[in-house]
């Protein structure tokens, strides 16, 4: 990807302060980890939750970060948590998780859930890690449809992802367990006891200039076919810019993007 910055950069330069450090405040609101406690941030990214986690589960807790792509990990090793339980960066899969049962007092999974090619097994490994009494804090984005700017955004990707090599999926998978009860049943499913499924809205904030191409890039870090071939990667993002120039500028004011964004977070024992 000559002359591109890294996926995984990118979505910690732009995604981490726009959209998931403000949610992660509601999704850590309603786990409420302890001093001590010892716990897993499952498809952590870039490792927001577990940056924020560390401080408040102290030195003598434990913080495992698991995410399936080393870019992501690397990115987030590089990051600084002040003080509080020192972070294990772990390569894995949340679909077959290698971590000991019981291993765990609270699990989060902070909008990854929605991506997992076998859910039904995700929830079951997170039931199997978490100790007796333990608890997992799902957050996974409302369905599409209470996405405007996305919903138009995803509009125009469909006449174009071909040349990427991508499909409507690949667009999209971030909304893709936007309703509250199919997700309640699969934590129910793996056994888990569903406490409550509530709705958080944050409102994002990006700044406007390159903002199309910002996006993508960003998104590559969890769907690297967008910049696979970096000319079609370019033809892309012109084609959005043309296509949802409209629907953009609707949501700008004073240079900068901003719309809300509604999302589920269960809570499950």
């Amino acid at each position: 990807m000559r002359g591109m910055p890294s996926p995984a950069d990118m979505y910690e330069s732009m995604f981490v302060p726009a959209i998931f450090r403000p949610l992660s405040r509601h999704v850590l609101a309603l786990a409420a980890p302890k001093k001590g406690e010892r716990v897993l941030d499952l498809a952590c990214g870039t490792g927001i939750v577990a940056r924020q986690v560390a401080p408040l589960v102290g030195a003598e807790g434990r913080v495992v970060a698991l995410d399936l792509r080393p870019g992501m990990l690397a990115a987030a090793s590089k990051l600084t948590v002040p003080y509080g339980a020192a972070i294990e960066w772990v390569e894995g899969d949340a679909t077959r998780l290698d971590l000991a049962p019981g291993s765990f007092d609270l699990v989060v999974c902070q909008q990854g859930m929605q991506f997992f090619p076998d859910r039904a097994a995700a929830a079951a490994g997170m039931k199997r890690v978490l100790a007796s009494g333990g608890r997992a804090v799902i957050a996974c984005w409302r369905a599409l449809e209470h996405h405007p700017l996305w919903s138009a955004l995803a509009a125009a990707e469909m006449r174009h992802l071909a040349a990427l090599g991508a499909d409507a999926s690949d667009a999209t998978a971030p909304f893709a367990l936007g309703d509250a009860d199919e997700l309640r049943g699969v934590l129910e499913g793996a056994g888990l006891r569903v406490v409550e499924v509530v709705e958080r809205t944050i409102e994002v904030d990006f700044p406007a200039g390159g903002f199309v191409r910002d996006q993508y890039l960003a998104y590559a870090a969890v769907m690297p076919q967008f910049v696979a071939d970096p000319a079609a990667f370019d033809a892309f993002v012109a084609a959005i810019e043309r296509d949802s120039k409209d629907a953009i500028a609707s949501f700008t004011r004073d240079g900068r993007v901003r719309c809300p964004m509604p999302t589920h977070i269960a809570t499950a024992r």
